[in-house]
């Protein structure tokens, strides 16, 4: 089943673009497994992330893998406000091949 989030991070949209090229590093610049959509965008309280997964599984373990320390590697500080978390269960999704 897939798996979709929508993360709000109180952030300003650098914050993002360094953690994003962060794992791009890590990554190689390769699709991750079981990832099906990225896509981030500025908000008035910081950035939103939305992404489709083929399992909250994979999701998790990219998270915990790659996500948590590139964001680490940034510097970032992550003892202020955490970010907000929807999880969802994606319906007619169409992506191009």
């Amino acid at each position: 089943m897939t798996y979709g989030t929508v993360v709000t991070v109180p952030a300003p949209i650098e914050a993002y673009l360094a953690s994003h090229a962060e794992v791009q590093r890590a990554t190689g610049d390769q699709f991750p497994d079981g990832l099906i959509f990225h896509v981030a965008r500025p908000v008035d309280s910081g950035f939103e992330m939305l992404e489709v997964w083929e399992s909250k599984e994979q999701a998790d373990k990219f998270n915990e893998e790659v996500v948590g320390p590139a964001v680490g590697r940034t510097g970032a500080d992550t003892s202020g406000p955490q970010p907000v978390v929807v999880e969802f269960e994606p319906v007619g999704l169409m992506v191009a091949k």
